[in-house]
């Protein structure tokens, strides 16, 4: 691997509650990456920083809430360009407590959705390849 090349990995969180919906969040419009496009909580695991430790620390910055963490449901494998390698890691996660309290330098509309209203959605590229594998 040359000094320019890299590889990113995160971590994001398919929450559901208990009325068998999920947690959606649409990225800031002032987002310098897909900005309006619907997302899953989560982002960057920071070098050696446990995946699920990043997940819930990720949730807290972006939506404020509590959630148990399931299981590892997803890997999204992807070159964002020739240098940079990025892999997304989906999470099952179910909702414990809090209010959504979103960070608007991040997301600036969340929902809670059934699968089939997913189709609706403008959604970034691992969440569309998610759904196409979970909710076809």
């Amino acid at each position: 691997m040359s000094e320019l090349e890299y590889q990113k990995v995160a971590a994001h969180a398919l929450i559901k509650n208990k009325n068998g919906e999920y947690l959606v969040t649409r990225r800031s419009s002032i987002d310098d990456w897909q900005p309006g496009v619907w997302d899953l909580p989560g982002g960057s695991i920071e070098f050696s920083e446990n995946p699920e430790d990043a997940l819930l620390r990720e949730i807290d910055e972006e939506v404020g809430i509590k959630v148990n963490v399931l299981r590892l449901i997803y890997c999204y494998s992807f070159m964002s360009n020739p240098q940079r390698h990025q892999f997304q890691l989906v999470y099952e996660c179910e909702y414990v407590s809090g209010d959504i309290k979103l960070n608007p330098e991040d997301h600036d509309e969340f929902r809670w959705l059934r699968p089939e209203e997913f189709k609706n959605l403008k959604k970034i590229a691992f969440f569309e390849s998610l759904c196409d594998k979970l909710f076809v």
